[in-house]
């Protein structure tokens, strides 16, 4: 090779490294630009009021990113999971809308932007977006079971049907389908058909979901006395439960704002998600350290996992935060009690009654470890000052009359019970006691009496209504009522 050409290749080389980094660059600044236009207006600061001062530096910080050379759909992404979970939605449909047009092979996209739209009301391009959602992404049932409740909504309910059973075809026992299809029942006067489904929602829910509807469905089919029972249960709020959404869910992770996320973490547990409440819960304290009601969530949450460790260490937190708050020092008791640490829960709730000296819960756990201990007339006093406190709750009447019926002072528990029953008519475990004591008294009339409202009270679990109609029979040697 000439010596001349040798020289020339090394520049040549370097040339076309520079304009290879120039397309790149110049490509680069294309793409930055395009992903600039689609920003929407950043939010005035009169609205990022409300926000914790850590929500400023992310957000500016995430919108330098879709500016920066070499920015893609990603950063915009995080921008707009960023704006939903902060409460900015109108910002996030906008960056959402970009997405899809950068993005269309992408489920994801249409499918936040639909949630959001549905939120608004604007049905007719959220069903678009979800059609479009279950061609990419076939799988994914939080979109289907969402496109299915939307056109129930409006009036469509033959394709609702459809996405129901489909679901119910991938997962036979998903609760959100089968109450979709109970609710299609419903409308259409199909009452058995809703019963069947209703019932086995309830089962796989534990009344969570199905239990509004199923009353008025078992009151048309005339059974009455089932209608009253799942009435009586009253355990749950009447809010509608949405399904478990994971794409959704992961927005939250971009969440600045401890009490939201407080809120959408007592719905994640609700839904069936403890790790995921905790997850929120533990970026609500790390957020707002200070707020003792966030932490004390959590610590309930962990305690009812069983991690006791970290559940204790977060109720410490709560009452060095905030002496005054009760709830605290009560569940760090009893949590100790359920270890069986019982000098560590009294020592506690000595302390919390220092602090919280009119609480009721705490007086009724020292009344309780008193009377565990033998101490008894610590213990009936202790009763009373928590009846005291909080008259209108049956348990302390209950546990003070079975502590007196300890101590032969029947009569006296008596009367007690009979006034836990005057502020809390229907109380299950006092109506089972009275109707036990009358039994053993053989007042066969009381008995009668007490055991006619225990067989009305669907709260009175059914072993316990048995023991009671088997001690009838035992001692009038008939048939109990």
């Amino acid at each position: 090779m000439p010596s001349r050409l040798r020289r020339l290749l090394p520049a040549a080389t370097l040339g076309l490294v520079a304009i290879g980094a120039a397309g790149w660059w110049l490509a680069a600044a294309a793409r930055r630009d395009r992903l600039v236009a689609t920003l929407p207006a950043a939010p005035a600061p009169a609205a990022l009021g409300a926000l914790p001062d850590s929500f400023r530096p992310a957000h500016a910080a995430r919108r330098a990113r879709v500016a920066a050379l070499g920015a893609g759909p990603a950063e915009l992404g995080a921008l707009a999971a960023l704006y939903q979970a902060n409460g900015f939605l109108r910002e996030a449909m906008r960056c959402y809308a970009a997405l899809e047009t950068l993005e269309p092979a992408e489920p994801r996209w249409p499918h936040l932007h639909a949630t959001l739209l549905a939120g608004f009301g604007d049905a007719a391009p959220a069903i678009t977006r979800w059609e479009r959602v279950l061609a990419l992404a076939p799988d994914y049932v939080p979109a289907r079971l969402r496109l299915a409740e939307l056109l129930l909504k409006n009036d469509r309910p033959a394709r609702a049907a459809e996405l129901f059973s489909e679901v119910l075809r991938r997962a036979p026992d998903h609760p959100h389908a089968l109450l979709g299809l109970a609710r299609l029942d419903f409308d259409a006067g199909r009452w058995a058909e809703a019963r069947t489904r209703l019932e086995k929602v309830i089962a796989l829910t534990d009344y969570a979901l199905g239990y509004d509807l199923i009353v008025p469905v078992c009151e048309k089919l005339g059974d009455h006395t089932r209608a009253a029972a799942v009435r009586a249960r009253a355990k749950a709020s009447g809010a509608h439960r949405d399904p478990p959404d994971p794409w959704a869910d992961a927005t939250l992770d971009a969440c600045h704002d401890p009490y939201r996320l407080a809120l959408l973490a007592g719905e994640i547990a609700r839904a069936g998600d403890p790790a995921g409440a905790v997850r929120r819960l533990e970026r609500a304290v790390e957020l707002a350290p200070a707020d003792a009601p966030v932490r004390f969530q959590l610590a309930t949450l962990l305690a009812a996992r069983g991690d006791t460790a970290a559940a204790q260490n977060h109720f410490e937190r709560c009452t060095q935060a905030m002496p005054g708050f009760a709830d605290a020092w009560t569940h760090w008791a009893a949590l100790k009690r359920r270890t069986g640490d019982a000098a560590g829960a009294a020592a506690l709730v000595a302390t919390g009654l220092k602090h919280c000296p009119d609480s009721p819960a705490l007086h009724l756990l020292r009344a309780r470890a008193a009377r565990d201990a033998g101490r008894a007339d610590e213990a009936i006093a202790a009763f009373r000052e928590s009846i005291r406190l909080r008259t209108t709750e049956a348990d302390a009447y209950l546990e003070l009359a079975t502590t007196l019926f300890r101590l032969e002072r029947v009569d006296e528990g008596v009367g007690w019970l009979e006034r836990g029953l005057a502020v809390e008519p229907e109380h299950p475990p006092t109506l089972a006691l009275l109707a036990l004591h009358a039994i053993g008294a053989g007042d066969e009339p009381r008995a009668r009496a007490w055991l006619e409202r225990v067989a009305r009270q669907p709260r009175v679990p059914r072993e316990q209504a048995e023991r009671l109609r088997t001690a009838w029979r035992e001692r009038f040697g008939s048939v109990a009522p």
